[in-house]
């Protein structure tokens, strides 16, 4: 398989729910007010982090499905399947529980919100207990397919679902009102409906029905991935999520809308870091030490030589989008937020290639010990910064944060030789954050411009397959131009 279409496939299935996005938010805005799209923001936080009751088993079956590569390997691969799909619907029963009980206290006392507000939380709570049984028996489907690289099929399928995640609510807030009693259940509706086309495609791709079933003996190596992915599953989305939900607890469910908005619209530019790591994956799982190490420094170059440019323009032309976007006055509170954030998107993409090698090649347990020595620190500074600086500060805090994770990746993965060679696209991303413009016309557009020239040339000598990838395009744009 080819990681260049993969990496096209996985980046289609990202950027296609970004342009709906783009669209429903100002839409949501207007319908549901800041403060409700704020709430709305909390609970997925609080939702996501009930992954973590998938023990690891998701990203376990994926490595061992992955790796048993070959037509006399199909009743090893169902049987890893059924063994992880039953072992994660126990866990998923067991965290709707537990987000049951749980919910309850932590939004009552924990969120700054209006009574009217919790209340409609508080009555969406069976409904968001029954979303994690779903989402974690969903991510064993979509682990196997990805695992036999049908990237294709399931971003296709993904496309539609979250069109369907974003439309359906909009339209029962347009139609009924924005009362988030009647969204929450709305959205856990459309994902379960989206688990129908992977299910039945997973027949063939796998395949099913071949002599494979729940097999015991295949526990312990589930778990024994799994554990140390389980502790990353844990840690992580508090790493991912703890700016927020500090926000939501220190200042006020509107300054979340105000931060939460800009983080959603530039961790977008993360759409080809995960692409590229994801149709990487199996490649690296499956293939020799030489090899994946060989692939995934190829992959790092390649990558920094396209995210780039790619930030330099989102500094550019980010405070501008968002006025016209959401409106002056939001863009003022978010469009710092969003600079600094886009520093941390660079320095975290790059790292995705160093996290998923270590994963691909038995050694989760590196990614989840660096997560756990980040975890107090970056309490402790995103604490300060919030105190001190507030949504700058926590921006500042995230990013320094994902910078350190990145330095102990790369380090530990090996992956990628001479990687001073990332320092000068470093030190452009840097500039380019200080002398983001605030009109079209000005003296730092002028500046901007000039350092995206830098950012080109700099990446056209870092990689030779983008170079070989952009020499292609253009002699097949003559051929074209010829016929």
């Amino acid at each position: 398989m080819s990681v260049k279409r993969d990496t096209v496939y996985n980046l289609c299935g990202s950027i296609a729910p970004m342009f709906v996005s783009l669209v429903t938010v100002p839409i949501y805005l207007h319908l549901i007010g800041n403060a409700r799209y704020g709430v709305l923001a909390i609970v997925w936080l609080f939702l996501g982090y009930f992954g973590i009751f998938d023990p690891g088993i998701t990203r376990a079956a994926a490595y061992h499905i992955a790796r048993l590569h070959g037509k006399d390997r199909e009743k090893e691969r169902e049987s890893v399947f059924w063994t992880a799909l039953l072992v994660n619907s126990v866990f998923g029963l067991a965290g709707g529980l537990a987000l049951y009980l749980a919910a309850r206290p932590i939004f009552i006392h924990f969120f700054k919100m209006s009574g009217a507000i919790r209340a409609e939380v508080l009555t969406s709570l069976p409904w968001m207990a029954a979303s994690i049984p779903v989402a974690v028996t969903a991510g064993v489907l979509v682990g196997a397919l990805q695992a036999r690289e049908w990237f294709g099929f399931t971003n296709s399928v993904n496309v539609g679902n979250a069109a369907m995640v974003q439309l359906a609510p909009l339209a029962v807030a347009y139609w009924h009102g924005p009362e988030l009693s009647w969204l929450i259940p709305t959205v856990l509706i459309a994902r379960t409906l989206g688990i129908i086309p992977g299910a039945v495609a997973l027949k063939h791709a796998l395949p099913l029905g071949v002599g494979g079933r729940f097999d015991r003996s295949r526990l312990k190596d589930l778990f024994t991935y799994g554990g140390w992915v389980t502790i990353t599953n844990v840690i992580s989305p508090l790493l991912s999520s703890m700016d927020r939900l500090l926000i939501g607890s220190l200042l006020s469910a509107e300054a979340v809308a105000f931060y939460t908005v800009p983080f959603n619209l530039v961790s977008r530019a993360s759409i080809l870091p995960g692409a590229l790591s994801s149709s990487l994956f199996p490649k690296l799982s499956r293939g020799s030490t030489e090899e994946s190490s060989r692939l995934a420094s190829d992959s790092v170059a390649a990558l920094a030589a396209v995210m780039t440019p790619v930030i330099v323009i989102g500094m550019a032309a980010l405070p501008v989008f968002l006025r016209l976007w959401v409106g002056r006055s939001f863009a003022e509170q978010a469009a710092s937020v969003g600079i600094v954030l886009l520093m941390g998107i660079w320095v975290n993409g790059l790292a995705y290639i160093p996290f998923g090698h270590l994963q691909a090649t038995g050694r989760p347990d590196l990614v989840a010990k660096f997560h756990a020595y980040e975890f107090l620190p970056f309490i402790g500074l995103l604490w300060f910064g919030l105190h001190s600086f507030g949504l700058l500060g926590a921006a500042w805090a995230w990013t320094i944060r994902v910078a350190f994770d990145a330095a102990l990746l790369f380090m530990a993965g090996g992956t990628i030789s001479r990687w001073h060679r990332l320092i000068p696209g470093g030190l452009i991303v840097v500039a380019a954050a200080f002398v983001s413009p605030t009109s079209v016309l000005s003296a730092r557009t002028g500046i901007e411009l000039g350092l995206l020239v830098l950012a080109i040339a700099w990446s056209w000598n870092l990689s030779p397959a983008v170079r070989s990838l952009v020499r292609g395009w253009a002699v097949r744009a003559r051929i074209r131009a010829t016929v």
